[in-house]
């Protein structure tokens, strides 16, 4: 696996946090040139099926207010644990995104679920009929009146035959590094 060896845009992180909130360190490693949040009590999360085992997907952290120049696991609970433990904001506040380039200026209450599906561009494709959605719920909405999965549904009926709801392909853009513990 080839390892990145210059960072194309770095950030100064002379102000970075480097303790929480109760003054705990917290953790970095490296993979070439990129220095990725290894702050979490557990191993990597499993971003998506499709990727192979022992691997994760990053992105780099784009908050604009005390950057950190960290890479962050493509992952909405990851993504909410970084912004409070290296920028100070909890995911119980309302706040308004600090990304570069955003356009939403109004408070959110759900800043991780926002920062994964529009600035990490993270989406669910329906197995059914192939149609991309930038969140799960609203591909569970739309699964309601997918018109091959009800067809499905249907013969699986009349054929007297249990039916079970394919798994959705989370599809995800960023870089593929090995996974934090992975075994």
């Amino acid at each position: 696996m080839a390892m990145p060896v210059h960072d194309p845009k770095p950030v100064d992180i002379s102000s970075r946090r480097t303790h929480d909130a109760h003054g705990n360190l917290l953790r970095t490693r490296r993979f070439g040139a990129m220095e990725l949040d290894d702050s979490y009590s557990k191993r990597s999360v499993k971003i998506t099926n499709e990727l192979p085992a022992g691997m994760t997907c990053v992105r780099a952290c784009g908050w604009t207010d005390q950057p950190c120049g960290l890479f962050v696991e493509m992952n909405k609970a990851r993504v909410a644990y970084h912004l409070l433990h290296w920028h100070g904001v909890k995911s119980t506040d309302t706040a308004a995104c600090k990304f570069e380039d955003c356009s939403r200026s109004e408070a959110m209450l759900s800043l991780g679920r926002h920062i994964e599906s529009v600035h990490y561009t993270t989406s669910c494709e329906c197995p059914y009929c192939g149609k991309r959605w930038s969140r799960s719920d609203s591909l569970d909405r739309h699964q309601a009146t997918c018109g091959p999965l009800l067809e499905s549904k249907a013969r699986a009926k009349k054929g007297r035959r249990k039916f079970t709801l394919q798994d959705p392909k989370k599809l995800v853009y960023g870089y593929i590094v090995p996974a934090r513990n992975a075994t």
